[in-house]
């Protein structure tokens, strides 16, 4: 997906201006949709479901770092591992011996986020 990081940041001001800068948008969302099928369902036939971290983080990530999908796409990997031992660490650690699921710890900090998402995105976005 990092192969295609200059086309989004083009398709960033629209479709019609980066097709007009010679980036065939149809084509990069077909690679993009079927690439990122693949490498999520790859990650979840591993890993299992883990909720609301793909969405979560990306956001997260795009507050901090800014939209140049250059860095945005390492640093959301970066951060979302960091994210996903914090959560399996408070799981494990929490109530022991016991263990929590992990997806609850993350639907935990999933819920108020995207209520938070939601409340502002009523109001022009900067991205």
């Amino acid at each position: 997906i990092n192969f295609f990081a200059r086309d989004l940041n083009i398709m960033l001001t629209g479709d019609e201006s980066a097709q007009s800068l010679g980036v065939d948008v149809e084509k990069v969302k077909i690679y993009i949709l079927i690439l990122g099928s693949f490498m999520v369902s790859m990650v979840v036939s591993i890993s299992g479901i883990i909720g609301f971290v793909g969405l979560i983080i990306p956001h997260t990530t795009r507050i901090f770092f800014g939209a140049d999908n250059r860095i945005l796409l390492p640093a959301s990997a970066l951060v979302g591992g960091i994210f996903m031992i914090l959560a399996d660490t408070i799981a494990r650690t929490i109530i022991s011996p016991m263990e929590i699921p992990v997806g609850i710890i993350t639907a935990l900090f999933g819920g108020p986020f995207f209520l938070y998402l939601l409340r502002t995105s009523k109001k022009v976005s900067k991205y």
